[in-house]
């Protein structure tokens, strides 16, 4: 006779929500409260919102991360964050280069028109624009400010300006506006650009402008040292004269 064998296979016990890895963790019979769930909620919300924004780019090298709303010739209306509520706010057509929506198409909105003043095509524009960007993040008007405080300071101690001090910030700036710029190193960050007349176009706008205003805060603080040094150090050590 043949013996009957049954063969028994265990069956798995069902995971009971309870018993994931945070009752493991923490005992048996624990649940995520509703306080951090919902956390987590958001969190993922706006993690997934980040990498869903737009980018706008403006024909002054300024890049814009928002939500586009819409676009038209006239302008482009996007959304952006400000403390915990969303506000619309809008920029001209004619301001704005491209718009790159999230999964990176972008949309050409500057056409070269000589009669209206675009007098470059999209490809040199693109260049110039890139030599703006580069200036705003990477240029460095160490000397020129440098000088201007040692301008102001110099000038107010050894020739004991008082009103008329106030006249060298605007007079030192303005001269500096006239020196050709010179690339900072390293702030060129893609080095197939150098050399490349319409990137420098671009670089030098936006430099000269930096220098200038630096230039001018520079020397009014130097301006202000000076001042604080006769009246303070100088002049209460000067002998009295009858």
């Amino acid at each position: 006779m043949r013996a009957n064998i049954r063969t028994v296979v265990p069956v798995p016990e069902p995971v009971h929500p309870r018993n994931t890895a945070p009752s493991r963790l923490f005992g048996k019979g624990y649940l995520w409260p509703p306080s951090m769930r919902t956390f987590l909620f958001f969190l993922l919300l706006l993690a997934s919102g980040a990498y869903g924004q737009d980018r706008i780019l403006l024909m002054n090298g300024q890049t814009i991360q928002a939500r586009v709303l819409g676009q038209s010739t006239l302008e482009v209306r996007y959304q952006v964050p400000k403390g915990a509520r969303l506000i619309e706010r809008s920029e001209p057509t004619e301001s704005v280069f491209s718009v790159t929506d999230s999964l990176g198409e972008e949309r050409v909105w500057y056409f070269m028109d000589t009669v209206f003043g675009n007098d470059y095509s999209v490809d040199q524009m693109r260049w110039l624009i890139k030599g703006e960007q580069d200036a705003r993040s990477g240029y460095r008007p160490l000397w020129p400010m440098i000088g201007g405080f040692a301008v102001g300071a110099g000038a107010v101690i050894a020739l004991d300006l008082e009103v008329m001090s106030l006249l060298l910030p605007p007079v030192y700036a303005g001269l500096m506006a006239m020196p050709r710029v010179h690339v900072t190193r390293g702030s060129i960050t893609d080095p197939l650009m150098e050399g490349d007349p319409y990137y420098a176009t671009g670089y030098a706008a936006v430099g000269r402008t930096k220098r200038v205003l630096r230039s001018l805060y520079a020397t009014f603080a130097g301006v202000a040292v000076g001042l604080a040094v006769r009246q303070l150090i100088i002049n209460p050590n000067l002998p009295n004269t009858p």
